[in-house]
């Protein structure tokens, strides 16, 4: 599978939703600097253009800037903000047999990652 294809599988088959997609930079001198799609160097294989446009302002300077303060000067990362539309006919199944969702959210890697090595450690 193509990159392209990696990258756009998981909208296509109606999984996510994609809502906000920024690529930011460390600069030199350690300030972040958020960048167009176009000016995002890639691999060879590798299309980010697919994802232009995809930016919708939810993510304001303080979420690029803790998104930047992790990596090396002169790297580049990206956020992505998506929404996992399969839930929805889960949630819609519990809801039809009388359940109520009262809450809701997601681990982020690192905490998952953490989880599984203190149950491990045990």
């Amino acid at each position: 599978m193509a990159a392209r294809e990696r990258l756009l599988f998981p909208v296509e088959m109606g999984i996510v939703r994609i809502l906000d997609v920024e690529f930011t930079e460390k600069v030199s001198d350690g300030t972040p600097r958020t960048l167009a799609v176009e000016d995002v160097a890639t691999g060879e294989g590798v299309d980010v253009a697919v994802l232009g446009g995809a930016s919708s302002g939810l993510l304001d300077p303080d979420d690029i800037a803790e998104l930047t303060k992790d990596i090396a000067p002169g790297a580049v990362a990206a956020a992505v903000v998506y929404e996992n539309l399969w839930v929805f006919t889960l949630i819609d199944g519990w809801r039809s047999a009388g359940a109520r969702l009262i809450a809701d959210g997601g681990l982020s890697a690192g905490d998952l990652i953490d989880a599984l090595d203190a149950t491990e450690a045990d």
